[in-house]
């Protein structure tokens, strides 16, 4: 009889989250709480109350607020997922190069969530001295020597001309690199207007160094 009126009653414990979901939910809170507060000034129990967690809560993922914060540069500034296979596999045109660097990578790089995570890593580099080596590393293994294998494919294929950006392919992603840059400096931000034509202007320069050149 208590078995069955057991099974009856309704489960009122609090459900488990697998890991991964209650991590993101804690460096989602850390990401708003750091934005407004800054490292210096934000304590665990702040994180934990926005993520709506017990500090015992908080510390079953993470160790310090130290930790949290390397957390949320490492997930922030590693930007869309390149599909190696896929660079081998399918053709190399200006449009591919142009829809990877001209469209995901550069709004990547002039979003909100990466520009704020970018400000808080050089208030605090001296914090984690190690996180700007790490993410200059990340974009040298995998975003330059994605397009690096792009284009030589291109040039291999004769869809892509053989110049500068062929050699030094990092070239195509300094201008990149530059509106990130001017977003973090930027005290008023830019309007939807303003973006969309230096992204355009951008995929016309992409054009101009990589579409081949044909005589009249």
């Amino acid at each position: 009889m208590h078995a069955i009126s057991a099974q009856l009653l309704p489960d009122t414990r609090r459900r488990r989250l697998p890991p991964e979901v209650r991590v993101a939910q804690i460096l989602d809170a850390a990401y708003d709480v750091f934005s407004t507060r800054g490292f210096p000034h934000t304590r665990i129990d702040d994180i934990a109350a926005r993520a709506g967690l017990s500090k015992g809560g908080i510390y079953a993922h993470f160790d310090s607020k130290d930790e949290i914060f390397e957390a949320l540069l490492n997930r922030t500034l590693k930007p869309i997922g390149i599909d190696e296979p896929a660079l081998y596999r399918e053709p190399v045109t200006v449009e591919r190069i142009v829809d990877l660097l001209g469209n995901r990578l550069y709004s990547w790089a002039v979003s909100a969530p990466a520009v704020a995570t970018l400000r808080l890593l050089i208030a605090e580099s001296a914090r984690v001295p190690n996180a700007v080596e790490q993410w200059r590393c990340y974009m040298d293994r995998t975003i330059v020597a994605a397009v690096r294998t792009l284009i030589v494919k291109g040039v291999r294929e004769g869809t892509l001309r053989d110049g500068i950006a062929a050699r030094s392919p990092s070239l195509l992603i300094a201008p990149i690199a530059q509106a990130c840059l001017a977003e973090v400096l930027r005290t008023a931000e830019r309007t939807a207007g303003e973006l969309d034509r230096a992204r355009a202007d951008y995929a016309r320069l992409l054009h101009e160094l990589l579409a081949l050149r044909h005589a009249a």
